[in-house]
């Protein structure tokens, strides 16, 4: 609310993170840590969009705080750098998170040496992260690639999209690059846990853009069909390739809808609208030579 409020939006939008069933759910009923994970990166992104040193680098600490509670909420960072072009503002950044994290698994590295990570090694192997073919992780990869190729091929992606958000994204609305890096991960990566899209729910509830939340859909719709129709690549694809399909579908139907409205202004489809360029010239009042 107080994000939607400093930039002048409506803070009754915060409306639609309460009212999307999944946060009930997983929240509340289920219990999942993931939502503090959320609510740390949301906070951290609101802080960044301050663009002031200290606010940036207090956005930082919570990324750090975010990434210590659950690793996930480390996929924002680059949205957290949409625009940055200079190392030293990257740094204000990275550098209170890497520093809260490390403090924060100080203390276990020192009583737990080699377990400091728990059960993550054995998660990776039991979900077919380390595996493609044996279970139906990066599925939709899998479908037009050899599975050796599909790790690969999701890394050299994701470096995509993320130099593409860190080059182009807007520093004044950065959640927009940590939803665009947030929805093309777990597209690509294909989870089979619903729980996972608390941090895609509190991204869309900022960027206003819902036709991501198909992918969390997705996600929830392998989770719970998964037992009845099994949790093969077959269900996998189609929950997934339909999210994906709406994304693309509205996303063009966007840009085809705004290149349009430009048309009607009489201007070059993307071209800026300039008063007086459009219609009779603007006429300037003499006031001698200059």
């Amino acid at each position: 609310m107080l994000i939607l409020r400093r930039r002048g939006d409506d803070p009754r939008k915060a409306a639609y993170w309460a009212w999307c069933p999944a946060v009930p759910v997983e929240a509340v009923n289920n219990a999942h840590i993931d939502v503090l994970g959320a609510f740390l990166a949301v906070a951290g992104l609101g802080l960044v969009a301050a663009r002031a040193v200290r606010c940036r680098a207090a956005g930082g600490l919570l990324f750090g705080a975010a990434i210590a509670t659950k690793l996930m909420p480390a996929i924002v960072l680059p949205g957290a750098l949409s625009g940055v072009r200079r190392v030293r503002d990257a740094a204000v950044v990275i550098l209170p998170a890497a520093l809260f994290t490390a403090l924060a698994y100080l203390p276990y590295l020192l009583l737990s040496h080699g377990s400091v990570f728990g059960f993550l090694g054995g998660y990776v192997e039991e979900e077919g992260y380390d595996d493609p073919a044996s279970g139906s992780r990066y599925s939709l990869l899998r479908l037009v690639l050899p599975d050796a190729w599909a790790f690969p091929v999701l890394l050299v992606v994701l470096a995509g999209v993320c130099v593409h958000v860190m080059r182009r994204g807007d520093p004044r609305r950065p959640w927009s690059g940590a939803l665009l890096v947030t929805g093309w991960a777990f597209a690509l990566l294909t989870p089979g846990y619903s729980w996972y899209a608390l941090l895609l729910i509190a991204l869309v509830a900022l960027d206003g853009r819902w036709e991501w939340l198909g992918i969390g859909l997705a996600g929830a719709a392998v989770y719970v069909l998964g037992p009845t129709f099994g949790y093969g690549s077959a269900l996998s694809n189609i929950a997934y390739g339909a999210a994906v399909v709406l994304v693309i579908s509205v996303t063009l139907l966007r840009r085809r809808t705004r290149l349009s409205t430009s048309g009607d202004r009489g201007l070059p489809a993307g071209a800026p609208f300039t008063p007086g360029a459009d219609g009779p010239p603007l006429r300037r009042e003499w006031r001698g030579p200059r």
